[in-house]
């Protein structure tokens, strides 16, 4: 059984390292004041997830089975839950917030920036435009840094 309890503890920190990774990410999109999207590192999240919660299904552990301390429940899907949220997370490479550490500083500078002469005009153009014409022209303008 220690085999068992050596891959479900790898498949839960693998599983809450990615959740970690998937969070960063968007609150990297945050910063940069985009709109947050399912990405790969969601896609990732939810495919660790799920050979978490097969392996406790394959598993068949017996109730009042315990890894490290905590019982796990019979039921996989809450298993997998006491069990990622009782793991640390692990990265292998760096610090999971260091992936995007350059796009927090650069939204941080622009930021704090005080705006030119253009981006004010710009501004009392789009404050004097009625609600609706300003969320058209918004809509547009992320479109467009996007395409």
């Amino acid at each position: 059984m220690d085999l068992v309890r050596a891959i479900l503890l790898a498949l839960a920190r693998r599983d809450k390292s990615t959740y970690l990774r998937w969070q960063a990410g968007l609150a990297a999109v945050r910063a940069r004041g985009l709109t947050p999207t399912h990405n790969e590192a969601f896609a990732h999240h939810v495919q660790t997830e799920l050979c978490l919660v097969d392996a406790l299904r394959a598993a068949d552990l017996p109730s009042g089975f315990r890894i490290d301390g905590i019982t796990l429940p019979r039921d996989p899907v809450t298993a997998a839950k006491r069990l990622r949220d009782h793991v640390p997370a692990w990265s292998p490479d760096n610090a999971i917030e260091t992936d995007h550490e350059q796009a927090r500083l650069q939204y941080r500078s622009l930021a704090a920036t005080p705006l030119n002469a253009q981006e004010t005009a710009y501004a009392e153009m789009l404050a004097g435009l009625p609600a609706a014409r300003r969320d058209k022209v918004i809509e547009l303008a992320e479109h467009l840094t996007r395409h």
